[in-house]
């Protein structure tokens, strides 16, 4: 038989129009990677909450995925994942 993989247990924080659009600022999720964080937030807060937060700044522990391996990123217990809005100026 196959090991079954359940993945880490990790905190969530959620900024600016995502935590208002899921009515809050963390939770804590079993996930095997960023990927699976997105699915989490799509099936428990709709396709409009996945829609931002593909669209805000992931970070990993305070490290962007993109600096990483992206939506492929694997978590371990107790990683923070963060989406936070994507901010320019001049």
């Amino acid at each position: 038989m196959g090991e079954v993989i359940t993945g880490a247990k990790i905190s969530v924080k959620y900024r600016a129009h995502l935590a208002a659009l899921v009515n809050k600022d963390s939770e804590s999720i079993t996930a095997l990677n960023v990927k699976d964080v997105l699915k989490h937030i799509k099936k428990q807060y709709g396709s409009d909450a996945e829609k931002l937060a593909k669209t805000m700044l992931i970070v990993v522990n305070g490290q962007s995925i993109l600096m990483l391996k992206h939506f492929k990123t694997v978590l371990k217990d107790g990683d923070e994942v963060g989406f936070f809005p994507i901010c320019g100026g001049g």
